[in-house]
C-alpha cells in the first residue's frame, strides 16, 4: 500500500462538439446508431458523451 493513491486517468476517446452535434441531429431523426457507436468508443467517457449528446438533442430541437 503505497502513501500515495493516484487513480489513473480516464482512458477513451472524447468526441468533437462537430460529432455531438452530428448524432443529436440523427437521434432527432429517430436513428439512435451514430449515438450509440459514438458512446461505445467513448471508454471511459460514455456517461459523459450520452449526456453531451442528450443535451444536444435538446439544443438541437429547441432551434426547429
Amino acid at each position: 500500500m503505497g502513501l500515495f493513491n493516484r487513480t489513473p486517468k480516464p482512458k477513451g476517446y472524447q468526441p468533437t462538439a462537430a460529432e455531438i452535434t452530428d448524432a443529436a441531429k440523427k437521434l432527432n431523426a429517430g436513428s439512435d446508431h451514430a449515438a450509440y457507436d459514438l458512446a461505445a468508443h467513448s471508454g471511459d467517457y460514455q456517461q459523459q458523451t450520452a449526456m453531451r449528446i442528450l443535451a444536444a438533442t435538446l439544443d438541437d430541437s429547441d432551434a426547429n
